[in-house]
């Protein structure tokens, strides 16, 4: 993959697992899940990755009962998606959307990962040039004066009427200087902010929200939390105005919908983004994101970042991710 920079470091390659589903008695009718982990990040032991998955297709090949996958959720989107896909007809098609039909696609911020600003600026370049209307920078590893000097240069061409820029801190800030840097970065029009601390400090992440002019977004801080009473207790402790989902963190679909109940019922918005997947396990994630009310751009447009991504018929055509009408997949890449 192209490498990714970000606050906990500069990612060069991810692995991914995948799960497939068939039928002997209908050889064409394929499901497929993609598990998909960032170490350091995801909830999956790397070390109990392999065995896990071993033993998830042992209780699928045999009729056993499944093994308790809770702390395992990229191994839980990758078998429901791999089920959903296969029930669905097994063509990779999950959900029968105008997104699907390939006659609507999804409106998706363009990403900027960190860099030197001499590169960073030369994204930002690159994604208005494709039309892009908001941008989504990393911050929080560069110098930020830096960052401040990138952020105030972008606003001098493109004011906020005509750009939106989020940013993603990663949990970079300790909570000292985190308010100091939301009070600097306000003077640019910020539409969000994500997780400007680490995660797991509930209390001053509560403050900083109560206290930031600029709209806070939980995202790590969603991944640990599997209890649903503890989901709910944590969005109303924090009260962030945003909650980021990303399924193959969360344990897939199913568990990201709680995630967006339990945010509307206390008017928190959310929208969704990648977590690196290939071309599998995006297109599950849009495919679903396609079938939610949202309006809100959403972070799907990581497929480009991979050299070796697996051909499919999602695109990005200006600042919208579409699903190509009579696309085709080249599933061999999965072969061996």
């Amino acid at each position: 993959m192209k490498p990714a920079g970000t606050s906990r470091g500069v990612l060069q390659e991810k692995d991914s697992w995948f799960i497939i589903l068939s039928d002997q008695s209908q050889p064409e009718r394929v499901g497929i899940g993609e598990c998909s982990v960032i170490p350091g990040l995801s909830m999956d032991n790397p070390e109990d990755m392999v065995s896990m998955l071993n033993g998830t297709c042992m209780a699928l090949n045999h009729g056993y009962a499944l093994p308790d996958l809770t702390v395992f959720p990229a191994i839980r989107f990758a078998l429901e998606t791999a089920l959903n896909d296969f029930e669905s007809g097994g063509k990779q098609v999950l959900f029968n959307t105008k997104f699907t039909e390939g006659t609507a696609g999804i409106p998706i911020n363009g990403l900027i990962w960190m860099g030197s600003k001499g590169s960073m600026l030369e994204q930002v370049a690159e994604k208005l040039d494709k039309g892009f209307k908001v941008l989504k920078l990393k911050v929080g590893a560069i110098d930020f004066e830096d960052e401040i000097d990138l952020i105030r240069a972008i606003r001098i061409e493109h004011p906020a009427s005509e750009l939106e820029i989020r940013l993603d801190a990663n949990g970079a800030w300790s909570e000292g200087e985190a308010i100091s840097k939301l009070d600097r970065l306000s003077a640019y029009n910020i539409h969000s902010l994500e997780q400007p601390i680490a995660a797991g400090q509930t209390e001053e992440m509560a403050e900083i929200c109560n206290l930031s002019n600029i709209p806070i977004a939980l995202d790590e801080e969603l991944i640990s939390v599997v209890d649903s009473g503890e989901r709910v207790k944590l969005l109303q402790t924090i009260n962030p105005r945003y909650i980021i989902l990303k399924p193959s963190l969360l344990g897939g679909l199913e568990q990201s919908k709680e995630w967006i109940s339990i945010a509307q019922s206390t008017d928190i918005q959310w929208w969704v983004t990648s977590a690196l997947e290939s071309n599998v396990g995006l297109n599950a994630i849009a495919q679903w994101t396609a079938t939610l009310d949202t309006k809100l751009p959403q972070g799907l447009g990581t497929g480009s970042l991979f050299e070796n991504n697996i051909p499919s018929p999602l695109e990005v055509r200006g600042d919208k991710l579409y699903y190509r009408n009579g696309g085709s997949w080249d599933l061999s890449y999965l072969s061996g």
